[in-house]
């Protein structure tokens, strides 16, 4: 069974801090120039706890920690409680909120089947994660978990808890306007955490920081399914029926490959792809989506024309794809780097885990530009997968490529954290 608990958030004290100046993007998606301009917007940004500047950024985030607690920068709420969070955001002109909520989530071992993972993680950002929290013993940012719940009896309940006026607002750098709400009311959490009691929970965002969690609870004597605080950690939960929830994809640049061509590379792609070509991004980009039933990848290498590579057969994945599900089978990802990236450009999967010749970026024009300005070899464009895509795949025991799903808008690290005792 999924372990949901209320508990005793550290939240900003907003006497002394403006939540807009503090909260940041999570620790990932933070660019040095986002970092510098997060550092001069706020002494007490949250990018100094999980992004800190120093020589040893570790030890500099727990020294931070701890002058803010004392000082009462930061302050730990009095009840357990749940933290309703809405994010409301505008994407290609439509206006859109995500509803959900931030609580303690039990650790699981991955045998039980309850927390589903859906991506490749690596190790040097589970490294990294690591020591931050063996120094400050404290979750910063959120594990992203989706549950279903068609009926919406969850959201349904923590909507009349609401308060017209949330308990922090903030608006982060792309605009987005991010709310929280705090909910004590035992009753009601005692209805949401048994509605969840048999849900299974797949992880949308967040991998390596709940991989980093269970490490943690077993160098500590805690294996996961364990029922002390270190059991926990730290999430949003999200209905994967939600109208909010947004996939955007995540395109591939390519960088370092010796001797690439692009008419011998178009050449062997044509024994298993129809190739197409475009005169501009967009159109490209429009044919993708017109071929979403399909498998279809975009790729562009600087010269004049982008091509559009829609996959003839796709029983030819079934050779490549070993004891892999169908649904797996079926993923645009998959065939990219499973049949473009590792057979036809001999890019094996220890190469792509250790991102020797790959990049991941989030828009195509910028994608685009690197490679027009030369920065960049070659990109492919995706078009998104789809929560439901990524659920089959999971319920089918796959796991799938790294950067294979980007939720937006992220949950933004500052709004709440859990600090183990």
């Amino acid at each position: 069974m999924a372990r949901i608990q209320a508990f005793r958030g550290i939240r900003y004290n907003k006497a002394k801090v403006n939540y807009s100046d503090v909260v940041t993007q999570p620790y990932d998606k933070i660019s040095p120039e986002l970092l510098d301009t997060y550092y001069e917007r706020s002494p007490y940004t949250t990018a100094r706890l999980i992004r800190n500047k120093s020589a040893d950024p570790y030890t500099a985030a727990a020294a931070e920690l701890q002058n803010w607690l004392d000082a009462g920068i930061l302050l730990q709420d009095e009840a357990p409680a749940l933290y309703a969070y809405q994010q409301e955001y505008q994407l290609n002109g439509e206006q859109k909120i995500r509803r959900g909520f931030s609580a303690l989530v039990g650790l699981e071992d991955p045998a039980s089947r309850i927390i589903l993972p859906h991506e490749q993680t690596l190790s040097q950002p589970k490294a990294d994660r690591l020591q931050l929290l063996r120094a400050t013993r404290t979750h910063f940012g959120q594990i992203f978990l989706l549950y279903k719940d068609p009926q919406k009896q969850i959201d349904a309940l923590l909507q009349s808890a609401l308060t017209p006026e949330p308990e922090e607002t903030a608006v982060d750098h792309f605009g987005d306007t991010h709310r929280l709400w705090k909910i004590t009311d035992p009753r009601l959490i005692r209805q949401v955490t048994a509605l969840l009691a048999d849900k299974q929970l797949l992880i949308a965002d967040g991998h390596h920081r709940y991989e980093t969690a269970c490490n943690f609870a077993r160098e500590n004597g805690t294996a996961p399914g364990g029922e002390n605080p270190l059991g926990y950690t730290l999430a949003t939960l999200v209905n994967m029926d939600d109208e909010g929830l947004t996939v955007l994809p995540t395109h591939r640049l390519l960088h370092g490959l010796a001797d690439f061509n692009e008419a011998e590379f178009l050449a062997r792609c044509g024994e298993y792809f129809t190739v197409a070509p475009h005169h501009s991004l967009e159109h490209t980009l429009k044919a993708m989506q017109e071929k979403r039933a399909q498998i279809c990848l975009g790729f562009y290498s600087g010269q004049p024309l982008f091509y559009e590579l829609t996959l003839r057969d796709p029983a030819v994945m079934s050779a490549l794809a070993g004891q892999r599900s169908a649904a797996w089978q079926k993923l645009d990802v998959a065939v990219l780097h499973t049949l473009v990236l590792e057979k036809i450009l001999g890019l094996t999967p220890a190469r792509q885990a250790a991102q020797e010749n790959i990049t991941y970026i989030r828009t195509a024009h910028s994608a685009f530009e690197q490679v027009h300005a030369g920065r960049e070899q070659a990109v492919f464009f995706l078009n998104s997968t789809t929560v439901e895509q990524t659920y089959a795949t999971v319920l089918a025991g796959d796991i799938m490529p790294q950067k294979s799903t980007d939720f937006y808008p992220k949950l933004l690290s500052g709004m709440v954290f859990y600090k183990l005792p």
